[in-house]
């Protein structure tokens, strides 16, 4: 046995790629080592969330970064823009009268500056946190886009830990005053756009008391979930807003979102990129607390089932995103359009549309109340400013102007309600509208 160990080791081949091997396998099991032992600390020791793009605590958790003092002093960061609405100068109706210097004059733009792509470290009530951040290229219909995804890892930490940053970063994301974000979509998911500051129940004014009437039916629906539980039906709400343009549709929706603490969802079907998959995904993905608006949805499909018009969205495909299975529990949907004669009965029907609310031209005490809304506290008495809104509802020739005609002609004397009062050419206004209106409609008819 001996004598064979003496010629294997004499062996160049042998004693040669014997030595190799082994040093090849050593080295190899080597290099393995430091990722073992990270792969065991990342199980015993660091606490990890992943989150995409895609979720809304991205954006949540990018503006709590761009406030620590990490970013503050970082030298690589990546910027996000957006649009907020500041709030004017706390003031009374006389002194806002009297001097503009507090207005403000509409959206501004706020840079958020978070750490950039890459991985940074930072602490988190004395733990210490690792933050990475990649990003994927990708080619969608000849433009370049990309998917950002940002790790969190906390050494040492706890799933409380993390879901107490989550917590922080999502209180951090409100408004500092009321408000209703708007949410718009963005590569299948939702997107806070903009921000409307809560509008005051009194400047909107309509017929009947029918924002009342509004307000209460949907407040008693959000406490209804389990009565709809109980009796086997979709806990789901739909509303049809019609009316000439101009008469508010879209204004009540945000009136009623920052009544009741709620964001609004704004979904256009018009976009030839937004298939029948991708409106039911968003759909499905539609935030709680979150009011879906369609607009104009007449405009969407020339015929009334068989073809999509201008939109890569068909009939068949909306009906299935607003009853499909997985749709959201506790959804409202509101469905704004000027010609409610052209939406197909199947989109209507009870279940789908649950209400439907016209919002007609305005009414001469439509015009006196806004008429006084508008210049409260203005100069002249309350009798006086009643005298002037008497006159100027009288002027109101009824069923033939929308609010936002008469709202304009205020905004024209916005310190001046005698001159509000006496200079009015409605009739002229509307004589002209309805013109237009007749050059159009015939218009359309000769096209058809």
């Amino acid at each position: 046995m001996h004598e064979l160990f003496d010629g294997l080791h004499q062996n160049p081949f042998f004693s040669g790629g014997l030595t190799l091997m082994l040093l090849g396998s050593a080295v190899a099991l080597l290099r393995k080592v430091p990722g073992r032992i990270w792969t065991f600390l990342e199980r015993r020791v660091l606490i990890s969330v992943e989150i995409p793009d895609r979720d809304p605590a991205f954006r949540w958790v990018q503006s709590w970064l761009a406030e620590q003092t990490y970013a503050r002093r970082s030298r690589g960061l990546s910027l996000t823009t957006i649009w907020v609405n500041p709030e004017p100068a706390a003031a009374s109706a006389d002194e806002w009268w009297e001097d503009d210097e507090g207005s403000t004059p509409g959206s501004k733009a706020e840079f958020v500056l978070s750490p950039a792509p890459g991985v940074h470290l930072m602490t988190y009530r004395g733990w210490i946190l690792i933050l990475r951040r990649t990003r994927r290229d990708l080619q969608s219909g000849g433009s370049s886009a990309y998917q950002e995804t940002m790790t969190i890892q906390i050494v040492g930490g706890t799933r409380s830990v993390i879901e107490e940053l989550l917590g922080e970063a999502y209180a951090a994301s409100l408004p500092k005053s009321p408000g209703v974000s708007v949410l718009t979509a963005h590569h299948n998911t939702w997107q806070a756009t903009s921000w409307q500051p809560k509008r005051p129940l009194g400047s909107l004014v309509l017929a009947d008391s029918l924002l009342e009437d509004l307000l209460a039916d949907l407040r008693e629906f959000y406490r209804s979930g389990a009565w709809y539980a109980e009796r086997g039906i979709p806990y789901r709400r739909g509303y049809l807003l019609h009316g000439p343009p101009g008469t508010g549709k879209t204004t009540l929706v945000l009136a009623l979102a920052g009544e009741l603490k709620l964001s609004v969802a704004v979904l256009s079907l018009s976009s030839r990129l937004m298939s029948d998959e991708a409106l039911r995904s968003m759909i499905d993905a539609l935030p709680v607390a979150t009011l879906l608006l369609i607009e104009d949805v007449d405009c969407v499909f020339k015929d009334q089932r068989t073809t999509t018009g201008e939109s890569g969205v068909t009939l068949s495909g909306l009906l299935n995103a607003l009853d499909g299975v997985s749709s959201r529990e506790g959804r409202v949907l509101f469905l704004t359009t000027n010609h409610p004669e052209k939406l197909d009965p199947a989109l209507v029907r009870p279940g789908r549309v649950d209400r439907k609310v016209e919002l007609g031209y305005a009414t001469p005490d439509q015009a006196r109340r806004l008429f006084l809304w508008f210049y409260r506290g203005c100069g002249p008495s309350p009798a006086e400013l009643s005298r002037l809104a008497d006159r100027f509802a009288a002027q109101i020739p009824a069923g033939r102007l929308c609010m936002a005609t008469i709202q304009e002609h205020l905004l024209r004397h916005r310190r001046e309600p005698e001159a509000a009062a006496h200079e009015v050419a409605f009739e002229e206004i509307a004589t002209k509208v309805e013109v237009v209106a007749g050059q159009v409609g015939a218009d359309c008819g000769a096209a058809n």
